[in-house]
């Protein structure tokens, strides 16, 4: 009998205010090069990553705002995916609650955490509405036209919050065990079993050679491999 090579696996690890993660995360999700992957997106804090990391914000570096913002759209661009021209108000905007709340909904019920994240991230970063991440009863909509009504009360009890940021808090520390410091931080298993890290959109072609997947299939995938 045939056996079959095991799966090549990836974690994202994510936060909905880097706009870089958004990238990395419709490129995931409708790119044909990783449809053959197991792939498990986990929400973290960027925040705390960086601070962990001692590596400093953009708006706290001179001219790297500017930079970042000049590639995401270029990086959007290139991978036809939606993206807001202008950066979104508030930028960057606290994440902490909806991360949270992400965190409880990839435990509880994590087939449908693909569906609400790419809701999320479509109003952020297409539509440039950042509100809808930081206003509670804005997200609260959106999770309830996922899940239902009774389960997002459940999810948003003060008992359950608590919960979600000592989750959020564990997922974002083994971010940083896998050797994150920034994001999207994909950590990928080959299917040798091999295990290695990779950091942003501008290294989803290494990801993908590292996964022995057939990069060839997809054309603007190839200036990732250059």
């Amino acid at each position: 009998m045939a056996t079959h090579p095991p799966t090549p696996e990836i974690t994202l690890y994510f936060d909905l205010v880097s706009p870089f993660s958004y990238i990395a995360f419709q490129v995931l999700k409708k790119s044909p090069i990783f449809q053959s992957c197991k792939i498990t997106y986990t929400p973290v804090s960027l925040r705390t990553i960086l601070t962990t990391c001692g590596n400093p914000p953009p708006i706290a570096v001179k001219n790297k705002l500017t930079y970042i913002n000049r590639h995401r759209l270029a990086w959007s661009r290139r991978l036809n995916i939606p993206m807001t021209q202008a950066v979104p108000t508030g930028f960057p905007f606290p994440t902490t609650d909806i991360q949270s709340l992400l965190a409880l909904v990839a435990v509880s019920h994590p087939e449908k955490v693909v569906e609400i994240v790419e809701r999320l991230y479509t109003f952020v970063w297409a539509d440039g509405d950042s509100a809808s991440v930081t206003d509670s009863e804005r997200y609260k909509k959106v999770l309830e036209e996922v899940l239902s009504d009774d389960v997002v009360e459940g999810l948003l009890d003060g008992e359950k919050q608590t919960e979600g940021k000592t989750l959020l808090e564990a997922n974002t520390h083994r971010a940083i065990e896998e050797g994150a410091f920034g994001l999207p931080w994909l950590a990928c298993t080959s299917p040798a079993g091999e295990k290695e890290g990779f950091w942003g959109v501008d290294h989803l072609g290494l990801a993908a050679e590292f996964l022995e997947l057939d990069v060839g299939m997809e054309g603007g995938f190839r200036v990732m491999m250059k």
